[in-house]
């Protein structure tokens, strides 16, 4: 199992209850991605920490606002 943080701007509340299906995927970038202009896109962003088993995302363990 590893963790990663995903940065997106959509916000969901209840993201272990439908962690496949979330719309963060929608629009989800890497730290490494995350840059000035990709900042600029949206007003606001979230930065999950998620557990993966492989490619799986199988728990968010952290939410926060970017």
């Amino acid at each position: 199992m590893t963790f990663e943080v995903v940065i997106s701007p959509f916000k969901d509340e209840k993201i272990n209850s439908h962690i496949n299906e979330s719309e963060i995927w929608k629009e989800a970038y890497t730290p490494e991605e995350f840059t000035p202009e990709i900042l600029r896109m949206h007003p606001a962003w979230f930065s999950y920490t998620i557990q993966f088993d492989g490619l799986k995302p199988v728990q968010c363990t952290k939410t926060k606002v970017i």
